[in-house]
């Protein structure tokens, strides 16, 4: 069973709603900020690759792949209005692997600045009016990544041919993401949270291909007591099969273990959630996410849960 870490810290400098608060993966279901009002998240996630899958099965590691990632967030979010909230994203990726391609041993140490993200989000049916809350999102992802050749593109037995790997902190390439949010309140202390979007990804530097994805997160949080919440979300996401088309060697290619996601893959990711004055001002998160599902396109690592 595949496990990815997830911690986050996260400072509102408002009261919200109601004292429970969203799951950590839940991208908040529909919840706006007030107007004026600004959130400031820290989010860490840390996830290890050292397992091979295809199709619905888990297959030999043939290449020994040992590889790990920590990425941390910076989230900034602010109420333009009751019913519209803006933000930005900016991650920082640490990337380390080895793996034995060919006669060759294969090392990647690769860290920076992702891409950063700028979202926003909309209400159509406010929880003041209806017994729920519906929102509108959409976003973008910039090209502030690194993307330059020091990224590794291929080993060295492969000279000469085109086979590129996702190593890279960036894409390159500007990315827009379109979704929605739902959110229910049973009462102040027990809420229920759901959110769909799809990213549309284009072609990315270096000839790399990361696919579109259409990703879901269902989550319910309950308080325990003025200070403990406790939740539990289902994360989803499937990615397009990556077209790489003429740009690589087939045959070399199977043989990489360094690949962009293609497939499905679910999560089940139990969580507390720790409020030390009582109230959501500042609150920090805890989360273990555990492989439920998968349905891969090739032979490849499995992928953490996304923004």
């Amino acid at each position: 069973m595949k496990k990815i870490i997830l911690t986050s810290l996260l400072i509102a400098p408002i009261l919200l709603n109601a004292d429970v608060i969203p799951a950590i993966n839940s991208k908040g279901g529909a919840t706006v900020l007030p107007e004026g009002k600004l959130k400031m998240g820290l989010k860490y996630i840390e996830f290890d690759r050292d397992s091979m899958f295809d199709g619905k099965d888990e297959v030999k590691n043939k290449e020994n792949l040992d590889a790990s990632a920590k990425i941390t967030m910076l989230e900034l979010m602010y109420g333009l209005s009751d019913i519209t909230s803006v933000g930005v994203i900016l991650p920082y990726k640490n990337i380390e692997a080895t793996a034995k391609l060919g006669p060759n041993n294969v090392s990647i140490d690769n860290s920076g600045i992702g891409d950063l993200i700028v979202i926003a989000r909309h209400v159509i049916l406010p929880m003041s009016d209806y017994e729920f809350q519906l929102s509108l999102d959409g976003g973008i992802k910039l090209p502030t990544g690194s993307t330059d050749n020091n990224f590794k593109k291929a080993p060295a037995f492969a000279s000469g041919v085109n086979t590129p790997m996702p190593t890279q902190m960036g894409t390159g390439e500007f990315e827009y993401m379109l979704g929605t949010g739902l959110s229910y309140m049973f009462d102040e202390s027990w809420r229920v949270d759901t959110h769909a979007m799809y990213t549309y990804r284009p072609k990315a530097h270096n000839d790399y291909d990361f696919g579109n994805e259409i990703s879901l997160d269902v989550s319910t949080v309950k308080a325990i007591t003025n200070q403990i919440n406790l939740g539990i979300e289902y994360n989803f996401k499937n990615n397009s099969t990556t077209d790489m088309g003429s740009d690589t060697n087939a045959q070399l290619r199977s043989m990489l273990p360094f690949k962009a996601f293609s497939g499905s893959a679910g999560y089940i990711t139990p969580q507390i959630e720790f409020l030390p004055f009582g109230k959501p001002k500042i609150h920090v998160g805890v989360g273990v996410s555990f492989l439920s599902n998968y349905d891969l396109k090739e032979y490849q690592p499995l992928t953490a849960v996304s923004y």
